[in-house]
């Protein structure tokens, strides 16, 4: 099997079928949204945060990450905690029933890779991995590159604001 697609390309295809599977899967789990797919997983991935730094992790807007919050609270699924830094903010969590939905979900997202690897030869499975592993490696690098210089470079628009 051959590509004419660049690696960019290819990647970025890669990443959309698999997000409009998800998303497909996901919208009849257990009445999830995928707003609310994506906040919950990244409550599990992150532990405790703010509304702001779950916006920026999701890259939603602060608006719509409320909403989705809002509704998850009221389902009992994320739990909202005064901060004991900052009594005006508020910590996000996952409740015991959150974590449940997760591990809901991760079982129904699982099970859709494990499908996607069933139509693929049994002996490509373990270069695949490792090729997905090193990709992981790779952009969780560039990631936290891009976060530091995005940091960086809002600082200096701010001090440059100030001036």
């Amino acid at each position: 099997m051959t590509s004419s697609l660049s690696t960019g390309a290819l990647l970025r295809e890669v990443a959309r079928l698999h997000t409009q599977l998800q998303r497909l899967c996901v919208s009849w789990c257990a009445g999830t949204t995928v707003t609310q797919c994506t906040v919950l997983t990244e409550l599990s991935r992150s532990g405790p945060v703010t509304l702001a730094e779950l916006s920026r992790r999701i890259g939603l807007d602060k608006s719509w990450t409320s909403r989705a919050v809002e509704h998850l609270a009221q389902e009992g699924l994320v739990e909202k905690v005064p901060s004991a830094q900052d009594r005006r903010t508020v910590q996000l969590s996952l409740s015991a029933a959150g974590e449940a939905r997760v591990r809901a979900l991760d079982q129904t997202l699982n099970a859709l890779a494990d499908q996607a690897f069933e139509r693929i030869p049994t002996e490509q499975h373990a270069s695949i991995r490792t090729a997905l592993a090193w990709l992981q490696q790779s952009l969780l690098e560039l990631t936290k590159a891009a976060s530091v210089e995005s940091s960086t470079l809002s600082e200096g628009d701010a001090a440059w604001t100030h001036e």
